[in-house]
């Protein structure tokens, strides 16, 4: 079942459903939060067999554990905030409650557990997506190696092979779990954060603009966001642990290519050696592609719990042939949400019941 790194991204490419363990440090900002709804609203494209939680520390933890437990309530509540009630019944894991301690040690958790059960159960490749530190998976590979054999792993860590140093949050919290991913031989989709990754930002007025009022989903993004900064103008965020799904969901909106995997050294830097097993290295991100996916995901879940409220089924066209998409609403009956949802997903066309109803785009005008 191991695949070359050329097998891999093919594999990414052919549009079928994969089956994934997403390993999130959950509570730590407030990309992994629009990761999780993102793969949750991607069912064509993700089945979700687990979430585990994985361990931070930073300003909103007092130690590696606590950010754990802290992340693994946060994966609760942005599950129990969609009305999806297979979300709700995704299996939820503790991660380790510390990093690792050398290269050769694990640390116990269940979600170590639960990684190497399900990849050596399963009939299927088994996706690992890590978001976080990725202690989780390092010890999975350290108990049980042969998980190298079955399953993939989709990791946002480090930076771009042309920093002089990759000294980015993932990577940096949890050295040695880098060190034993990458000289493992697990196959393995690197997104780098600085020179690739921050490229993907958003900003406050456009989540406002697309998300606020569609659902509590949306409104808590929203405000998790806002939030985030004390800077009222001219911020920015980048959304980085998206773009991991993206890999699945979008695999055209990101450049891949195949290399040798770099050693990661005790100081946190890189080290090359061309004879080095292949692994997919993603060079470069289109934001726009992505972003419009996740939007219209998020404003599919506002239509899944609003379309009950509408009292004219007349003008609601076509629900079964477009699966629900918000763009084929007629916006006269929900005349109080129409600029929210012009915005998020613009009406093609005039309404196919008995309005003939065809509303024209709206200029975005910033809330004083």
């Amino acid at each position: 079942m191991k695949s070359t790194a050329s097998e891999l991204i093919a594999e990414l490419k052919n549009g079928e459903r994969k089956n994934i363990i997403l390993d999130t440090d959950a509570y730590n900002e407030v990309d992994d939060q629009y990761t999780i709804a993102y793969a949750m609203l991607s069912p064509d494209r993700v089945n979700i067999l687990s979430i585990n939680a994985a361990p931070f520390l930073n300003r909103r933890s007092t130690s590696a554990g606590d950010g754990m437990e802290k992340s693994y309530r946060e994966i609760f509540h942005i599950t129990g905030l969609t009305d999806s009630e297979a979300a709700k019944k995704i299996p939820v894991y503790r991660g380790s409650e510390r990093f690792l301690p050398s290269k050769t040690e694990y640390v116990p958790s269940e979600a170590c557990d639960n990684i190497v059960r399900t990849v050596m159960e399963s009939n299927e490749r088994v996706w690992i997506v890590a978001i976080g530190a990725i202690t989780n998976v390092a010890s999975a590979i350290i108990k049980e190696p042969a998980i190298c054999e079955r399953a993939a792993l989709i990791w946002l860590g480090g930076h771009a092979l042309t920093c002089p140093d990759t000294k980015e949050f993932n990577l940096r919290q949890d050295i040695p779990a880098a060190e034993v991913v990458f000289d493992s031989g697990i196959p393995l989709v690197q997104i780098p954060c600085d020179g690739v990754c921050s490229s993907f930002i958003t900003t406050i007025p456009e989540v406002e603009y697309y998300l606020r009022g569609k659902n509590d989903l949306c409104n808590y993004l929203c405000d998790i966001t806002a939030a985030y900064t004390k800077e009222p103008y001219g911020w920015s965020k980048v959304i980085w642990d998206v773009t991991s799904i993206a890999c699945i969901t979008k695999p055209e909106a990101l450049s891949m290519v195949v290399l040798p995997r770099p050693y990661v050294t005790s100081d946190c830097r890189y080290a090359f050696d061309a004879s080095r097993e292949q692994y997919v290295y993603i060079r470069k991100i289109r934001r726009d592609p992505i972003y419009a996916d996740l939007f219209r995901k998020l404003c599919r879940h506002f239509f899944v719990s609003f379309k009950s409220h509408c009292k004219t089924s007349s003008c609601l066209s076509h629900r079964a042939e477009h699966d629900g998409i918000v763009e084929e609403l007629c916006l006269r009956c929900f005349s109080d949400q129409l600029l929210r949802l012009r915005a998020a997903a613009p009406y093609r066309g005039s309404c196919r019941g008995a309005c003939s109803y065809r509303p024209l785009r709206r200029p975005y005008t910033h809330p004083e």
